[in-house]
């Protein structure tokens, strides 16, 4: 009896532990998101959502806004890593096929560009009519 109790308080504290961390990593999602959107400070948007990551590892959100944090940077192939990463978690992501593609494009591979403009267009990001145009 004493083993199934200790047993299951560890299950409930492991569990709760994991509940605090999905909690911090919201917190620091949005504190990020606040510098890179609001302040323009995407070092510290970067920091903040790395943060963000280190408790939990599958925060697409934070993927996403320190990939754009990294773009706007001008740190294009960590970008696309972030990018990635989200699209892997959420295969359905729209915005990060697009700001794939803007990475791509910044980087000048105008192919790989457009392959992730279509991708997004095809997830419904909307008013990609003049990036496509480009890829005609």
């Amino acid at each position: 009896m004493r083993r199934l109790t200790l047993f299951v308080s560890i299950v409930l504290l492991l569990a709760m532990s994991s509940c605090e961390n999905h909690g911090k990593s919201r917190l620091y999602t949005e504190k990020g998101s606040e510098l890179l959107l609001r302040y323009s400070k995407f070092d510290e948007a970067e920091e903040t959502l790395t943060q963000a990551i280190k408790y939990d590892k599958n925060n697409v959100e934070a993927y996403y806004y320190r990939g754009c944090a990294k773009m706007n940077a001008k740190k294009y192939q960590e970008a696309v890593s972030d990018f990635e990463k989200a699209i892997e978690l959420k295969p359905d992501y729209a915005d990060a096929y697009f700001n794939l593609g803007r990475a791509y494009f910044l980087m000048h591979d105008e192919d790989r560009a457009c392959e992730y403009y279509k991708l997004a267009d095809q997830y419904g990001r909307p008013n990609l009519e003049d990036y496509l145009r480009r890829c005609n």
